[in-house]
């Protein structure tokens, strides 16, 4: 049984100024195993967050389960789900801007202890918020400073321990470092990997950058418009793309190595509204420079291409070739 079990999760929103229905995700499945990383990617606007926090039952899906432990969360009551968040934690985008600036770094730590686990005494926190800071990379006396005396990788430093001192099982990353710069962002993500290895986490990885989820994941889950458009281990999903949607994202990376010359795909236009969204036919036939005439008269559903790889393109089979015939002939589709 997965840790985590997605099924069928929906959720809409109404536009501001009566301006139609925001489809931010939309029938999303997806499943994440003890000890393992999910990396959610895709465009800003995509669904990524509010499939973050629908996980989370920080907001409550219109339709679907979601299914944590074998609970399904959508069932349970306010006194049922907060003995479930301790389990089920979250570090966000913004370091600072999680974190009260008036509370004390220890404060802030040992806050999730004083919510889940009254019978510890003051003198048991204090001593578990300190073990918790080295574990993380901050020094003790850490516990006094206010999060306006640290920098941006302590004060990331400090929502990670706020997140693990609950011995979660599953922790929800929304954009860990995008905030972060290069060399701070690479102490982040080595951290969390030591912690998952350590602790036995979980990740739900959401991110826009490619390059940094094909580093921290097993499986990756490729996101547009608030649906799963390919998912797949992070070899296959790299190495072989077969959504043309994948295959922009991976374009639009920079590569480390001179000597590598890769294919360049650029979707035509921006990123749609999710109020546009029709209900049948693929998301992304406006964009797709592989479109034709199916692709917009029929629902188009994620489909195994190969083992443990599914792929929502009625083209996935000639995805590839096709795209790669287009590079090598000069063409670039704006």
């Amino acid at each position: 049984m997965a840790l985590l079990e997605l099924e069928g999760i929906s959720k809409q929103f109404h536009a501001r100024g009566g301006k139609g229905i925001v489809r931010a995700v939309n029938d999303v499945s997806l499943s994440i195993d003890a000890g393992e990383t999910v990396a959610l990617i895709g465009e800003s606007g995509s669904g990524k967050s509010t499939l973050g926090r629908l996980v989370l039952r920080l907001l409550e899906p219109d339709q679907g389960a979601v299914r944590f432990e074998g609970i399904d969360l959508t069932k349970l009551n306010t006194k049922e789900m907060r003995e479930v968040r301790a389990r089920l934690q979250v570090v966000f985008q913004e370091p600072f801007e999680s974190l009260n600036p008036r509370m004390s770094v220890g404060d802030i730590v040992s806050e999730p202890l004083i919510i889940h686990n009254r019978a510890m005494n003051s003198s048991e926190r204090e001593i578990r918020v300190r073990e918790t800071l080295e574990r993380v990379g901050l020094r003790p006396d850490s516990a006094t400073r206010l999060p306006g005396q640290l920098s941006g990788g302590q004060q990331q430093r400090v929502g990670i321990a706020r997140a693990i001192i609950t011995n979660p099982s599953l922790i929800v990353l929304d954009e860990p470092t995008s905030s972060l710069d290069l060399s701070v962002r690479a102490q982040i993500l080595t951290l969390l990997a030591d912690l998952q290895r350590e602790l036995g986490l979980a990740y739900l990885f959401i991110s826009h950058d490619i390059s940094t989820v094909e580093y921290v994941s097993q499986r990756i889950a490729v996101m547009y418009l608030g649906e799963i458009l390919e998912t797949g281990p992070v070899t296959d999903v790299i190495k072989d793309p077969r959504h043309p949607y994948t295959r922009a994202l991976l374009s639009s990376r920079l590569s480390t190595d001179p000597n590598e010359s890769l294919p360049r795909l650029r979707l035509i236009g921006d990123i749609g509204s999710p109020t546009d969204v029709r209900e049948i036919g693929c998301v992304l036939a406006p964009r797709c420079p592989m479109v034709i005439d199916a692709c917009r008269d029929r629902k188009i559903e994620l489909e195994p291409f190969a083992p443990h790889h599914d792929v929502a393109c009625i083209r996935a089979a000639e995805t590839s070739d096709a795209l790669l015939a287009s590079s090598s002939s000069g063409i670039e589709y704006n």
